[in-house]
């Protein structure tokens, strides 16, 4: 692999801001066998506007960084993917689909378990898995807005607070939605009575339906230590 230093190598394009809603998309093409990145206009640009383009940072440490392109689809920070500016708040969660029980595939070769669902939009399919230790969550790449695998060891959003980017300490448990100890507030979720926090994104059904599986975990729990002591 190489690495390509933008300062002797590059060009004026190197100082080009990131946009959420860029006016300029970047492409690979092998020039005479060398590799090189074309910028290309996705729309007609007026004369005098900044050229921009989307960084797709892949943040490989514990703190993602905060964008400030201003775009009315900012996602908050360079990498997640760009909100829906035309979709309201009441369409996606009408639109958000029935959270599917998790089921956790264990691999024969030692490595971690993991889930067998998208913990973002709740489809299977190909995932990549979270490089956290005990994390078992495990996403698209679409979902992440990536197009390839991160390089090195890559920690899912769960880990990372959704106004800062800072570690979190509260999660919802249906969701990636997390925040840090600076921006925790208890209003922010509802929590079961196992101790499970669900942000209000989620409805009334969808948090009945973790606390029946915290119930029917604990009856079975129960059922078998009952049965242990009898013999």
């Amino acid at each position: 692999d190489r690495i390509i230093d933008a300062g002797p190598k590059g060009n004026y394009s190197r100082f080009m801001n990131h946009s959420c809603q860029p006016n300029c998309d970047t492409q690979k093409w092998t020039v005479n066998g060398d590799t090189r990145v074309g910028l290309f206009a996705v729309r007609d640009i007026p004369a005098g506007e900044e050229l921009t383009f989307n960084y797709n940072l892949d943040c490989l440490g514990n703190e993602k960084t905060v964008c400030r392109c201003g775009a009315p689809n900012c996602s908050g920070f360079l990498g997640d993917r760009p909100k829906n500016s035309s979709t309201s708040a009441h369409e996606e969660k009408a639109k958000k689909p029935k959270k599917k029980a998790k089921r956790r595939r264990t691999k024969g070769d030692g490595k971690k378990e993991s889930e067998d669902y998208c913990f973002r939009c709740n489809d299977g399919g190909e995932l990549i898995v979270c490089d956290r230790k005990v994390c078992t969550k495990t996403y698209h790449l679409d979902c992440l807005d990536l197009d390839t695998r991160p390089f090195g060891k890559w920690e899912c959003p769960w880990h990372h607070c959704d106004v800062c980017g800072k570690a979190s300490v509260t999660f919802c448990c249906l969701c990636p939605n997390s925040f840090c100890k600076s921006h925790h507030e208890d209003k922010q979720f509802r929590r079961t009575r196992g101790g499970k926090l669900c942000c209000l994104e989620h409805d009334q059904h969808e948090f009945n339906e973790v606390q029946a599986a915290e119930n029917k975990a604990k009856e079975q729990s129960k059922a078998m230590q009952k049965k242990s002591q009898t013999r």
